[in-house]
């Protein structure tokens, strides 16, 4: 009977050392798929910096865009705003000296 289940145990050692085999080729494989994945996902990754990068920049870009025409506007506000004070100042000043003369000439009528 030993002979037997030895006979027995040498027909399945063939039979589990290709089990064996079987086991380390799905588990390689599963180890290949998990890989390829996280290839997959640090490559997507790495997409979607170079996206966002481009929008930093696009930004940036934008940002110096805005900064050169808000100075740009400050300096038009400015030259407006000088302008209305000296039509202003003028416009004073005529009438000072219009109030002037006529308090010294007693009126339009300056015949002296």
């Amino acid at each position: 009977m030993k002979k037997k289940e030895k006979e027995m145990e040498m027909e399945m050692e063939p039979k589990r050392g290709t089990e064996k085999v079987e086991e380390m080729k799905a588990k390689v494989a599963q180890v290949q798929g998990v890989m390829r994945e996280n290839i997959e996902m640090v490559m997507d990754r790495g997409e979607k910096i170079d996206i966002l990068v481009d929008k930093a920049q696009d930004l940036q870009k934008e940002a110096g865009y805005y900064r050169d025409n808000g100075r740009a506007i400050k300096r038009k506000m400015w030259c407006k705003n000088m302008k209305i004070k000296l039509i202003v100042i003028t416009v004073l000043i005529l009438i000072l000296v219009l109030i002037i003369w006529s308090s010294i000439c007693g009126g339009f009528n300056c015949s002296n």
